[in-house]
């Protein structure tokens, strides 16, 4: 793929004189106000950030107690993401930089949504985010290539789920590699991979085909069953939850927000003009064999999206989609207060 986004250097780090116990941040995770993995995000951290270990390094819950410099608050942050050194603690020589560029929201992009509520609203951001440019499914591959690289090396792209770091040029490779993951069940309103609904890349996303497969058709909701991948290229833990009971799934903390603003954007791009599906968000839990255009569940999508707030990846994400692709955004990343003045809170 040509054109990869532009990278621009790495945190540079020095040490300070002072020691003490710290964590390395391995891959990207939050920190919360509690030890629980439903506890409030306070910030979220990338990896290659460095945190003061605090409370003589005991552990709560499988969590770390940690403070979070930027807001200068104390939190936890999960074991199994950072790596415990003793010693002196690395502090950053310059401003921590997200490493690939996207410019700001265009100032007039919503000048037409500015002061509505509700369905007036949701009509005038459909009429701004409608008749986007659509590509093949088969073309998705590549966009995706771009949209969801790793930022620590662009020849790899991110899981939404897993948050496994996988080979790009990999593809399908037999199952065993990555897919194209409808974050909006395709089944929902039966569109398929068709033009459209079926390609549109503000909700499709990489992930690997035994987890994309996992996920299936499932209402997004909180669920108690940790997923464990254990087949193809990429397997192991991946801080997502199934249900044994309930046909749900719940994401990873770091993508919950993201995954919510996914659905609200397909909500309001998709109302039965020209033949598309008419996509409406439900209060429930979806049968797994209905093809009715309804997902769920929304008052946890609106949790999830006050919980985990947009961060520099969605936007992006975002910006790259409608720059160089589909020549449209998705208004809940831009302006998150809309999803409170179409649905409540």
């Amino acid at each position: 793929m040509k054109n990869w986004a532009k990278l621009v250097s790495f945190i540079c780090l020095s040490f300070s004189l002072s020691s003490a116990q710290y964590l390395e941040v391995r891959r990207s995770a939050t920190i919360k106000v509690q030890p629980y993995r439903d506890a409030l995000i306070i910030e979220k951290v990338q990896r290659g950030n460095y945190l003061e270990l605090l409370n003589s390094g005991q552990q709560e819950n499988g969590y770390y107690k940690v403070k979070a410099t930027s807001v200068n608050q104390e939190g936890w942050i999960y074991r199994t993401l950072v790596r415990r050194y003793e010693g002196n603690i690395p502090t950053p020589s310059e401003e921590a930089i997200f490493p690939f560029h996207y410019e700001p929201v265009p100032p007039d992009y919503y000048a037409a949504a500015e002061n509505l509520l509700g369905d007036e609203l949701k009509a005038a951001l459909h009429e701004i985010i409608k008749d986007h440019r659509e590509y093949s499914y088969g073309d998705v591959w590549d966009i995706l290539k771009e949209t969801d690289a790793d930022t620590q090396n662009v020849s790899r792209v991110i899981g939404i789920y897993s948050g496994f770091s996988m080979d790009a040029s990999s593809e399908y490779d037999g199952g065993k590699g990555w897919n194209r993951e409808h974050v909006w069940a395709k089944s929902y309103g039966d569109f398929g991979t068709r033009i459209g609904a079926g390609t549109d890349v503000h909700h499709i996303r990489a992930e690997d085909v035994s987890t994309n497969s996992a996920r299936n058709n499932r209402s997004f909701d909180k669920s108690d069953t940790p997923y464990i991948d254990g087949s193809g290229n990429y397997k192991g833990p991946t801080r997502s939850y199934t249900s044994t009971e309930d046909w749900t799934w719940e994401p990873r903390d770091e993508v919950k927000g993201d995954v919510a603003r996914m659905i609200f954007y397909m909500v309001v791009r998709y109302e039965g003009d020209n033949d598309e599906p008419d996509l409406e968000l439900v209060d429930a839990i979806v049968d797994k064999s209905s093809k009715l255009p309804q997902h769920g569940r929304s008052s946890t999508l609106l949790k999830w999206h006050q919980t985990d707030p947009v961060d520099d990846y969605e936007r992006y994400r975002n910006y790259i989609i409608c720059e160089k692709y589909q020549h449209n955004r998705n208004p809940f990343i831009d302006r998150p207060e809309f999803a409170r003045r179409i649905w409540g809170d």
